[in-house]
């Protein structure tokens, strides 16, 4: 197997290095959304003029895809934010569209082209910019919907700013307002603002081969931060307002495999296990003041160890929740697949998670209707699923990817076939994640506030356990506490959805799960941890 290329914090100031890490950004205290906005509406012009009659350029920006490319993206929403420009909703008229693609399946495909159709309509003088996966895989398909449309794959990502930039100052009524924008607001970088909830790529890539997956060719060989440079740009990510960090990467056991080979105790042998160093790092994450929470992505199952199990369990402020991928409940679907786990060693690793915490949360990803996949194998998934005890499972038909191992194999199964266990196999995960969220009934539970709604006077946001939740006004009193006719709970105005801010930490006693969330009753102010709550 290749071996990882690390990046280090010294490594910042090497232009082939910034263009998978960008530099840590100067302290900001200021915070901001950066969601990827649904497109649904016709394009609406917005205006932000300044003293001297310059306008401050706009940018739009949609992402796609898995939490490496939520990174990605908010690096590049930062640098043109840095530059001047204003964040504005995809549907909305901009002078820029930004589009972060993925193309795990045809599906990520045809959305990311969608996008890009959407926004040379919107806009056909707008400068469009397509990047990501789906822009590495096939790049030509998104000059057919955007003709001058800007296409980087993945390692020219993070130029975007400065390549889309420089188009834009081609024209010229733009350049002179872009001119006229810097003279009033000067030179120096402006702030830039971090989510409530931010991403935190420790590593890209990967050196695997499964036989399904395009990552290796679209993203390119393994490549990894230093300790380091993660801890500091931790820090940066928590001064801009960030409350929980995820730290993910593409592959992140190769992060763990490389740091452990630096170690060694005083007689020449590795010190810890094969997870000493991430959960290291994890721990030494969770320390930073003001920091929540920390969540940790995805790990192979094959990865997975004793220690790495204890350290999310039972480190405060990481959450109680992993993410392990079966992709396929039976042995000889994996083996197709060449992953590097068998069904036996991923139920030890679910098993032994219960066994440690048993209220944790354990999500995954399933792909059905792989090449080769028998009925029987189906049923080895189901199986598997129901032994596991998911709290929610990542459903995938397969696709096939031109470039990968399965897309040449024989025996894919007919799309009527594939529906039907795709439509099995998603009910028996809603039936899973009921079953998982009645154990938090009449419980205490913090929620990450990340989205307050003003006109039905509900926030919204995820457990510590990566479980969705919504909060309503609690009751004055007891006489107060009649349900409603729809089995609703009364909203009161003594304790208002309306006084939280995303960001915040609201605790909720839960009633009830509905519609694929717990609902709760808000039991403090922001601020503020009520004298029942556990832990």
């Amino acid at each position: 197997m290749d071996v990882p290329r690390r990046v280090t914090l010294a490594d910042m100031t090497n232009p082939v290095s910034i263009s998978l890490f960008p530099q840590t950004p100067p302290a900001i205290t200021q915070r901001a959304s950066v969601n990827a906005e649904i497109f649904e509406t016709n394009a609406q012009p917005r205006s932000s003029a300044l003293d001297n009659g310059a306008r401050r350029p706009t940018f739009a920006l949609y992402t796609l895809g898995c939490k490496v490319n939520q990174y990605d993206s908010h690096q590049i929403s930062r640098a043109l934010t840095q530059r001047g420009f204003r964040r504005v909703e995809f549907r909305e008229m901009a002078d820029l569209y930004v589009i972060d693609t993925c193309t795990v399946t045809a599906e990520a495909d045809r959305k990311s082209r969608k996008a890009a159709g959407r926004a040379h309509r919107n806009n056909a003088d707008a400068v469009v910019a397509v990047t990501g996966c789906a822009a590495a895989y096939a790049r030509e398909q998104f000059q057919r919907v955007a003709p001058d449309a800007l296409v980087l794959d993945n390692t020219r990502k993070l130029e975007l700013p400065e390549l889309a930039l420089a188009a834009l100052q081609q024209r010229t009524a733009w350049a002179e307002n872009y001119t006229r924008l810097r003279e009033q607001i000067g030179s120096e970088p402006l702030p830039a603002a971090t989510r409530e909830r931010a991403v935190l790529k420790i590593q890209d890539g990967c050196n695997h081969k499964c036989a399904f997956c395009i990552i290796p060719t679209v993203r390119g060989a393994s490549v990894l931060k230093s300790r380091e440079t993660i801890l500091s740009e931790a820090r940066a990510f928590v001064r801009e307002g960030a409350r929980e960090l995820t730290i993910t990467g593409v592959s992140m056991g190769d992060w763990q495999q490389a740091e452990n080979g630096k170690r060694e105790t005083g007689n020449g042998k590795k010190r810890g296990g094969r997870n000493a160093e991430l959960c290291s790092l994890l721990r030494a994450v969770a320390t930073i003041e003001g920091l929540e929470r920390v969540r940790v992505s995805s790990l192979d199952p094959a990865d997975v160890d004793e220690e790495f199990l204890q350290t999310v369990a039972h480190t405060p402020k990481i959450c109680p929740h992993i993410h392990l991928a079966l992709q396929g409940g039976s042995a000889t679907t994996l083996r197709r697949m060449r992953r590097r786990y068998t069904p036996e060693m991923f139920l030890r690793a679910a098993r032994r998670w219960r066994e440690i915490r048993s209220d944790g949360g354990l999500t995954t990803d399933i792909i059905v209707g792989f090449p080769g996949e028998t009925a029987q194998d189906f049923e080895e998934s189901l199986r598997i699923a129901r032994e596991a005890r998911f709290s929610a499972i990542h459903v995938f038909p397969y696709s096939p990817r031109a470039g990968t191992i399965a897309a040449s194999l024989p025996d894919h199964v007919a799309p009527d076939e594939q529906k039907r266990r795709v439509d099995a196999l998603l009910s028996l995960a809603r039936e899973l994640s009921a079953a998982y969220a009645m154990q938090f009934i009449g419980q205490m539970v913090p929620v990450l506030v990340e989205s307050n709604e003003a006109t039905t006077n509900i926030i919204e946001g995820l457990t510590p356990h990566y479980v969705k939740a919504r909060g309503f006004a609690a009751l004055k009193n007891k006489a107060e506490t009649t349900k409603q006719e729809d089995g609703g709970i009364h909203s009161n105005p003594a304790l208002h959805p309306s006084s939280f801010s995303a960001g915040d930490i609201a605790w909720l006693r839960v009633e009830r799960w509905r519609d694929g969330a717990l609902e709760g009753v808000l039991q403090a102010r922001p601020g503020e941890r009520p004298r029942s709550a556990n832990g």
